[in-house]
C-alpha cells in the first residue's frame, strides 16, 4: 500500500491513479492519513455494501418493531395516494 503526502499527490496525480489500479493509495496530511485513492470499481463495491448493510439494519428494526414488509409497503402506498 502506497502512502504519499498531499504535495506528492498534487504533483503526481496521474501516476497515483495508475498505481491505485493495483491497490489503495493513502494520501497523508502532516504525516496522518487523510484520504484514499482507489479504483472506481472498488468504490462502487463499497457503496453497494453500504446500501446492503442499511437494508439489513432496516429489516432488523422492522422485525423488532413487529412490522412486516407488506404492512410497510401498503401504508406507504396509502400515504402516497392520499397526497394531493
Amino acid at each position: 500500500m502506497l502512502k504519499v503526502s498531499i504535495a506528492e499527490a498534487k504533483s503526481g496525480l496521474s501516476n497515483l491513479l495508475k498505481h491505485a489500479r493495483s491497490g489503495p493509495v493513502i494520501v497523508t496530511r502532516r504525516g496522518q492519513p487523510d484520504a484514499v485513492i482507489l479504483p472506481y470499481e472498488e468504490y462502487e463495491r463499497l457503496q453497494r455494501l453500504r446500501a446492503y448493510a442499511g437494508m439489513v439494519r432496516l429489516a432488523r428494526e422492522l422485525h423488532e418493531a413487529g412490522v412486516t414488509a407488506t404492512e410497510l409497503y401498503e401504508e406507504s402506498r396509502r400515504e402516497l395516494e392520499e397526497r394531493p
